[in-house]
């Protein structure tokens, strides 16, 4: 098992708390080394916006079936890059 899959273990959460990133932003992190090239980059950039993409599609279809989905949310979620901020 990847020690980084492993929630007890003492290096993990050492290294969350030095870096301040989730268990699963570490593993991805951990993935990235096998990316070394411009085109594995460009291609696990389109892989990520799909599945985000995906995710927010999904949630706005739950949204709608629940009747939550409203115009407000709509225009705050136009206005969010969704990225983490720097």
């Amino acid at each position: 098992m990847h020690p980084l899959n492993n929630d007890n273990n003492t290096m993990a959460v050492t290294m969350e708390r030095q870096t301040g990133l989730t268990p699963m932003q570490l593993h991805l992190v951990s993935m990235l080394n096998f990316n070394r090239s411009e085109e594995a980059a460009k291609r696990l950039e389109m892989a990520l916006q799909q599945f985000y993409l995906a995710e927010f599609e999904r949630m706005k279809s739950e949204m709608r079936k629940e009747g939550t989905l409203t115009e407000d949310i709509v225009s705050m979620g136009a206005s969010q890059h969704f990225r983490t901020p720097y």
